[in-house]
């Protein structure tokens, strides 16, 4: 094909219409993007509580002493983890064998059913406030739910003895006590019996200190000092906490002396920075329930690492805080409450004042119903990815609950009204 041929299939006619096809294919993908860009998206002001935290996983340390003793399935504990006990109070009975620890077991019943008895012979047919009973009754029940719910079970069994005295007392009218005692003498012969068979047939092991109780013992008892831990680098620490330790077996359990347990993480110095000798702050545990008001009492710095063991001490005490080693924890500085607005939405506002100067203000534009409102904000915290902002009071004074704050817009302006 000659040179003149190709020039002839690209006359002007064709490249005219070339060059308008391309034209409008670029005017439209410009425009597409331009409505891309303009596309305006809120989200609403929510009230929120925001921790300003520091998350780490840390050792408990405890001054601990193992309780002298095996555990079997013929001890009965007497006491339950993180009860407060004293040197040298009971904390389980150790049973010869499975029949006497039986029997112990009855003797226990008869006990209580001897008391409710006896109680009833004093009442029985004599008259009774049924309604002041009933009130009592009804107190008893709650103090009784408030023990359960609590964990207090030295306190709940008390509770439950009165409640069923109160219970007999109620039905005095309908007693009838020569049958009252025929019953208590009945008893009192099974309790002879009993306690012919189980004397001397057990021992008590004692606490060994003053303190709270604990029924797991993991080996760290005799590792984790606090004495020891708080002159520590995080170096010592971490091979230390590293170190394979074996629990022993068949131990009843530890007493953790005193009223503080100590805390102790590895952070990074921009973290440990934060927390000086003295800070106060709140421990909250991934599986504990209940948080901790803790204190920095250790920042054991490593510059050339670029962290520190920092420890903390409590005296919070509940049965978990007393048995679990180590633990997740969100270290919490401060709580701040107010509404959350992410960074993207913030944005400065100058306006000129009268006399020529201007004034900056910090704060987000807003949409209600189709036009742009400008709304100042206060900050009262701030990271990477919002701001909380203190509430305001009205719809026209600062931002509110339910606001929809615009977070993406192109030339936003008060009381601009949308298209």
């Amino acid at each position: 094909m000659g040179k003149k041929q190709i020039l002839n299939r690209f006359a002007p006619a064709y490249l005219l219409v070339f060059f308008l096809a391309l034209t409008v294919a670029v005017y439209l993908a410009v425009r597409a993007m331009g409505a891309a860009s303009s596309v305006t998206e809120t989200t609403v002001a929510e009230a929120v509580t925001y921790d300003d935290a520091i998350t780490a996983e840390g050792w408990f340390i405890r001054d601990e002493t193992v309780a002298e003793g095996t555990s079997s399935h013929t001890v009965k504990h007497i006491v339950s983890n993180g009860e407060k006990v004293q040197a040298d109070a009971a904390l389980a009975v150790v049973y010869a064998d499975a029949s006497i620890m039986e029997a112990s077991r009855r003797l226990e019943e008869i006990e209580q059913e001897l008391s409710l008895l006896q109680a009833a012979v004093q009442t029985a047919g004599s008259y009774t406030d049924t309604t002041k009973t009933d009130q009592l009754i009804v107190k008893q029940m709650e103090q009784l739910a408030g023990q359960v719910e609590d964990g207090m079970p030295a306190g709940a069994a008390s509770s439950a003895m009165t409640l069923r005295e109160l219970t007999l007392r109620r039905g005095a009218n309908g007693l009838d006590e020569s049958t009252l005692r025929a019953q208590i003498t009945l008893l009192e012969g099974e309790q002879s019996k009993l306690a012919g068979q189980a004397y001397g047939r057990s021992e008590t092991i004692s606490a060994p200190v003053s303190g709270y109780f604990s029924e797991v013992v993991d080996g760290y008892e005799s590792v984790l000092r606090p004495e020891t831990v708080l002159q520590m680098q995080p170096d010592a620490f971490e091979k230390l906490t590293e170190k394979k330790v074996t629990a022993p077996t068949g131990k009843l359990g530890k007493v953790m002396s005193g009223f503080t347990w100590y805390f102790a993480v590895i952070l990074p110095e921009d973290d440990a920075g934060r927390l000086p000798v003295g800070k106060k702050v709140t421990l909250k545990f991934s599986q504990i329930a209940s948080d901790s008001p803790a204190t920095v009492v250790a920042v054991n710095r490593d510059e050339e690492a670029g962290r520190a063991l920092v420890v903390f001490s409590s005296t919070t005490v509940d049965g978990d805080l007393v048995s679990v080693r180590q633990q997740e924890v969100s270290i919490v500085l401060a709580t701040y409450e107010g509404l959350r607005v992410p960074v993207s939405a913030v944005t400065m506002r100058r306006t000129e004042n009268a006399d020529g100067t201007t004034t900056d203000e910090i704060g987000v534009y807003i949409l209600t119903g189709a036009t742009q409102r400008f709304k100042t904000i206060e900050t009262v915290f701030k990271n990477s990815e919002c701001y909380i902002v203190k509430k305001g009071n009205t719809k026209s004074a600062g931002l509110v609950a339910g606001d929809r704050i615009i977070t993406r817009g192109t030339e936003l302006s008060d009381l601009k009204v949308m298209k």
